[in-house]
């Protein structure tokens, strides 16, 4: 009776040994910062596209994370003072790699020129808006580019919803919408969209964010490798679509040169047509096409890692996964300004 009593104190000595040291190899949630800036970070609950790719991403390779939403000076200090351990949306600049390692481009800010149907969205700069009125959402860093275009009136307001509306209402010429607001506003409210809206084809700003780590953080190289590796795999699977909340997004992934255009059948369905017809899809960063001569072909499509050499075939696919899709269930608030009229 005393043996058995030994044993089974032993053996829950030993089990909670184990316990422990598995709690304690597990390392601490990676401490990431950024300031508001959406819809690429933001607070929970709010769109903040980056932060999910980025959570997401690490998340494939056991890392867990969290997220401080503060200003952007308090996001160099505190990655300076060690309290945070890395960036979660960065611009790389030399000054910064000194101390940070950063990650490939995971995701593009690019910004382009919304008016009102009619209106001339050819300008490739703001500078060029000689005479204009530009709704700018204060406290973005738009830069000196934009915020001081001589000749140019900056109409600084709440957020985005409210640069559109004044656009729509008359009170500004110009907004700038980051692209992935616009090709929302064609998929979810194509009518309003196509009668009100007139959109530049040249971004105005155009920049790679990356997840950047402190060089001083423990194995932070393997991470962010393991980070880069993990996002690619997330835009052939149709991860990447689905965080987004793009139907089609497009991206040479299988290095013939030619784009293919990528889906999941938890973010888009048959109904939109063939994005092959009209080069639609959100082109990724670093997605333009070879130069380099190749055989004209039909283009390729990609849904949830597999891959089909015709529309056919795709829209089949897509046509038997409808049933699942949570249709409406994102919306931008430039949407819902954007049904008012």
């Amino acid at each position: 009776m005393v043996f058995r009593h030994i044993a089974r104190l032993a053996l829950f000595c030993i089990c909670f040994m184990a316990a422990a040291t598995t709690q304690a190899d597990k390392p601490a949630p990676l401490r990431l910062g950024g300031d508001r800036w959406p819809p690429f970070t933001e607070v929970e609950g709010k769109s903040r596209d980056a932060i999910n790719l980025v959570e997401s991403a690490l998340l494939r390779s056991g890392r867990e994370s969290t997220f401080s939403i503060v200003s952007w000076n308090d996001v160099l200090k505190q990655l300076a003072t060690g309290q945070l351990d890395g960036g979660v949306a960065m611009w790389k600049t030399p000054e910064r790699e000194a101390s940070l390692i950063f990650s490939r481009p995971y995701l593009e800010n690019r910004l382009v020129l919304v008016a009102r149907k009619g209106t001339d969205v050819s300008a490739a700069a703001v500078s060029e808006l000689v005479g204009k009125r530009l709704a700018i959402t204060g406290g973005y860093a738009y830069g000196d580019a934009v915020t001081a275009a001589p000749n140019v009136k900056i109409v600084p307001l709440e957020n985005d919803a409210a640069c559109l509306r004044a656009v729509l209402e008359g009170r500004a010429d110009y907004l700038l919408l980051d692209e992935l607001m616009v090709r929302h506003l064609f998929d979810e409210y194509a009518d309003k969209a196509q009668k009100l809206l007139a959109v530049g084809e040249v971004p105005i700003i155009a920049r790679e964010l990356h997840l950047a780590l402190r060089k001083s953080y423990p194995r932070a190289a393997e991470i962010i490798a393991a980070f880069d590796r993990n996002v690619d795999r997330m835009i052939v699977d149709g991860t990447y679509n689905v965080l987004l909340h793009v139907p089609w997004i497009r991206r040479d992934v299988d290095g013939d040169g030619e784009l293919e255009y990528i889906a999941s059948t938890k973010a888009t369905s048959s109904g939109g047509g063939d994005p092959g017809t009209t080069r639609g899809g959100y082109a990724l960063f670093n997605s333009s096409p070879s130069t380099a001569p190749v055989a004209q072909r039909a283009p390729e499509y990609v849904i949830d890692g597999k891959s089909y050499n015709t529309w056919g075939d795709a829209a089949t696919t897509l046509e038997h996964a409808e049933t699942s899709l949570p249709a409406g269930s994102y919306k931008y608030s430039t949407g819902f300004v954007l049904g008012t009229f």
